[in-house]
């Protein structure tokens, strides 16, 4: 049984990660009150915020222009999945989400890059976009190793692994996460956050940034505010 015990700490840990990952969120005591006159939000493009090892063939420019078009890609996929989850048999939605196509252009047409938007003041944007809040996120992804290295040690565990089980040797558990992805999606009105969820997610060579994008924002659509019941 004691030759075991590597294992089953291993397998525990990963129930304990399991189940601390995910997401909570949050709704202001004041949501109700906050919100009452709402009839249009309008969503951002998503801060997006590179860290850990970054890739050797890329320059500054090359990262800077990643994290632009994936902070559009993030962007259109919660407009989606806030359109895709608005109206249920218990629960509709009570305020209009702008056209993302409008939302873009207008942001444009004041002199508002994506970038820009990351940081803009909410109070400002909202009277450019003529809404009564703003939906933003926040998108750090941690990056740990290359898809390739990823995959590489995908296959050194798979050898491992039957080396293992063939001489009955219990082997420590290696990670070939290419990122860690932490994101955040907030309501903003009158520079005051009325609702936020969070969210964890890890990723490796074998799971497209499309996947990601959609698993993440699918929670958040799934959690969004601005629910009313069916009478």
């Amino acid at each position: 049984m004691k030759k075991n015990l590597p294992f089953y700490s291993g397998l525990l840990l990963l129930i304990l990660f399991t189940s601390c990952a995910g997401h909570k969120y949050y709704t202001s005591s004041s949501f109700e009150q906050q919100t009452a006159k709402h009839k249009m939000i309008a969503v951002l493009p998503a801060e997006m915020i590179f860290t850990g090892t970054q890739p050797k063939n890329l320059s500054p420019e090359d990262i800077a222009a990643i994290e632009e078009r994936e902070s559009i890609a993030f962007q259109n996929s919660l407009y989606n999945s806030i359109l895709r989850h608005a109206n249920t048999k218990k629960y509709y939605t009570s305020v209009n989400v702008q056209d993302i196509g409008t939302t873009q252009k207008m942001l444009e047409e004041n002199g508002i890059s994506i970038r820009d938007s990351w940081k803009e003041d909410d109070k400002k944007l909202t009277k450019i976009l003529g809404v009564d809040a703003v939906v933003r996120m926040r998108i750090q992804k941690k990056r740990y190793m290359s898809d390739l290295a990823s995959m590489g040690v995908d296959m050194g565990k798979q050898v491992l692994y039957q080396i293992g089980a063939a001489g009955k040797i219990p082997l420590p558990s290696i990670s070939n996460k290419t990122n860690d992805i932490y994101a955040s999606c907030n309501v903003v009105s009158n520079n005051l956050t009325l609702w936020n969820d969070n969210y964890r997610e890890g990723s490796d060579y074998n799971t497209s940034s499309e996947a990601v994008i959609n698993d993440i924002t699918d929670n958040f659509g799934k959690h969004f505010p601005y629910k009313r019941r069916n009478s």
